[in-house]
């Protein structure tokens, strides 16, 4: 089944951006955090990251469309909800050729994303081992930013796209939401 991808929020007064660029397009196999399009508002111009790995199958919102926070920018599903042309060509990538397509863990600043906070294991939330969250792109030359409040805390449950905690750069204060 195809796993909807919205538009995430992008700041407490955010109600809407302008989808400005994919990058990806049907068919594209996605890595969860790996950038699916760029968005513009008011404040910010960002990437959306996809909250899940599979293949890009549907695109619903074009660029230069304007679309409301919560709105369903596009459908991410397995390998066998692909369209048909792209079929035999992923069939034929091997499990070794995926994980190559793997985010990394090394950020800009030369730390690791193993420095982020992790979700406790043994909450009795039934959710097995933390996922890490790793700080999204705000913009093209927002290098940086500061944790100015926490959303949420240690063993509480967390949605897809709930806001986690809230962040301030040199151009933005923005929410970001959890990718899983």
């Amino acid at each position: 089944m195809a796993e909807a991808v919205e538009m995430p929020a992008l700041g407490e007064s955010v109600t809407e951006g302008t989808v400005t660029q994919w990058l990806k397009a049907v068919g594209d196999e996605v890595a969860v955090d790996e950038p699916l399009l760029e968005v513009s508002t008011d404040k910010v111009d960002t990437e959306i990251p996809s909250p899940v790995a599979g293949v890009l199958v549907e695109i619903l919102a074009e660029e230069d469309d304007t679309v409301e926070v919560g709105q369903v920018l596009c459908r991410i599903g397995g390998g066998d909800e692909a369209p048909a042309d792209n079929r035999d060509q992923q069939a034929q990538q091997s499990g070794d050729d995926r994980r190559e397509d793997a985010p990394s863990n090394d950020n800009e600043d030369g730390t690791t994303s193993d420095d982020a906070p992790k979700a406790d294991a043994g909450s009795d939330t039934g959710a097995g081992p933390g996922e890490q969250v790793t700080m999204p792109a705000l913009g093209e030359s927002v290098t940086e930013g500061t944790i100015t409040q926490w959303l949420k805390a240690e063993g509480d449950a967390v949605e897809v796209d709930e806001p986690l905690l809230e962040v301030s750069t040199d151009k933005v204060d923005t929410e970001i939401p959890s990718p899983v």
